[in-house]
């Protein structure tokens, strides 16, 4: 047996107890009906208001309705005894097997079963308490008794079939279906209380007085479930809105990703040895980061910009960049040109807008004479200062067209020497000590193991 056999067999199971628990109810409640106390002319105007209360019904959030003919069972039981009181549930049952349309089989008993015994145990409660006929006070304290009795009877028994059919927590059932529930539940059960006793003191004309107010009780369900469902409706409509935000923020990062994928495989085929050196450089400045105590969010920034502080080369022309000997005014301009490039191509990726100031200030100098916008000092993004630092290291530590490689010690030392002019002299010392300690150098990083601490710092970024 699949699980879908073992629950259809848990379901009828439910169903058939109920409907037998049902049938056990009528039974019982029929021995205490006394049919010479009854006016035929209220029970007729008692199951006629029934039914139509029933035909009229107010639907909940799922698989379930109200109906304010819950008041006429009341009154059915509060004049003439739990046998009546089944009874006029049981016409409830008759008319819901064909409301809205008609009902299968298996619906329409479990409804009859389950009406039956919340009626059943309303009016045995009611019995209990046995209050004098006409006395105002015992009356309503007993209906009040009674209707919270089938009041968690009928709507424990209904949230349950829920439950089993939709394969949800009884719990979240009821609370979904029914919690909001009971204070309208008792208004209506007083109004049941207000029919019967309108009926004894003033006969049909007190019944019909008292009829409208099962109107406004009706129409008060059905207002609050009407307003309800709109507010519901919204927040499906706002719910699918953000789903469809989320769908197109999903693309539009993606997209984002592919173009600094993109920028990483332009750094490696411009040079593989330069894109080699970014890895480098990247792996020194946020070590150094990390040293002078720089947030998390901070790192990730400085990681961004070492990464990609050189993008701007892809722009400059290649024999520049490789001429042996000193560059002109004309080509100098077009090297100094790289840091706007890179800024600018960063510029048209939003993940990457805060690591723009880093590449655009990153051959500033501390003294102000640096490029493109001779910013000085504190001036300087300190990110772009870590990075200037780390990437002159590289640089001259590289073997290069136009010169030997330095030693590490020699760049050191050409660094302390320009820490106050070129360097911030801070960042310059950090620098030192760390490399100084270094036993061995980072390995070299491939453009997938870069693409990779690129995407973890855009998204510690993001």
């Amino acid at each position: 047996m699949g699980k879908g056999d073992g629950e259809m067999t848990r379901l009828w199971s439910y169903v058939l107890t109920v409907v037998g628990i049902g049938a056990m109810g009528v039974t019982l409640a029929t021995q205490t009906i006394h049919l010479d106390q009854i006016d035929p002319l209220m029970l007729a105007i008692l199951v006629a208001l029934a039914a139509v209360t029933q035909r009229m019904p107010v639907f909940l959030f799922r698989s379930s309705a109200i109906s304010v003919s819950f008041a006429s069972v009341i009154a059915s039981y509060v004049l003439y005894g739990t046998g009546i009181g089944v009874f006029v549930s049981l016409c409830q049952a008759g008319v819901n097997a064909f409301t809205p349309r008609r009902k299968p089989l298996v619906k329409a008993a479990f409804n009859a079963g389950s009406l039956s015994t919340s009626a059943f145990v309303a009016g045995e409660l009611f019995r209990f308490m046995g209050p004098a006929r006409g006395d105002l006070a015992p009356t309503l304290v007993a209906v009040a008794v009674s209707a919270a009795g089938y009041f968690l009877v009928n709507t424990a028994l209904t949230a349950g079939v829920i439950a089993i059919s939709e394969r949800q927590r009884f719990a979240v059932v009821w609370m979904t279906n029914y919690a909001w529930m009971p204070l309208n539940f008792l208004a209506t059960a007083a109004q049941g209380a207000a029919l019967a006793l309108a009926s004894q003191a003033l006969g049909v004309f007190g019944v019909i007085v008292f009829t409208l107010p099962l109107g406004v009780a009706w129409y008060s369900f059905r207002l609050y479930m009407s307003k309800s469902s709109e507010v519901r409706q919204r927040n499906a409509e706002l719910q699918q809105v953000n789903d469809a935000l989320r769908r197109s923020n999903d693309r539009l990062e993606e997209s984002h990703l592919s173009v600094i994928g993109a920028l990483i495989g332009a750094l490696e085929a411009k040079e593989n040895a330069r894109a080699a050196a970014a890895a480098q450089t990247m792996a020194n400045a946020v070590a150094v980061a990390e040293r002078l105590g720089l947030s998390e969010d901070e790192c990730a920034a400085v990681k961004l910009g070492a990464l990609f502080h050189d993008i701007g080369t892809i722009g400059v022309p290649e024999s520049v960049l490789r001429k042996p000997g000193a560059l002109d005014e004309r080509e100098w301009n077009e090297v100094k040109a790289h840091a706007t490039i890179g800024a600018n191509l960063l510029a048209n990726v939003p993940m990457l807008e805060r690591v723009r100031p880093i590449v655009l200030a990153h051959h500033e100098r501390y003294d102000g004479t640096g490029y493109p916008l001779g910013l000085k000092e504190d001036q300087i993004p300190l990110a772009a200062q870590i990075v200037a630092v780390a990437d002159a290291f590289q640089a001259m530590t590289a073997e290069r067209p136009y010169r030997r490689a330095m030693s590490g010690k020699d760049a050191q030392q050409e660094l302390r020497a320009n820490a106050g002019t070129q360097f911030n002299p801070v960042v310059v010392e950090a620098f030192i000590a760390l490399v100084s300690g270094e036993k061995k150098r980072t390995p070299d990083l491939g453009a997938q193991q870069i693409f990779e601490q690129a995407l973890a710092a855009v998204r510690v970024r993001a």
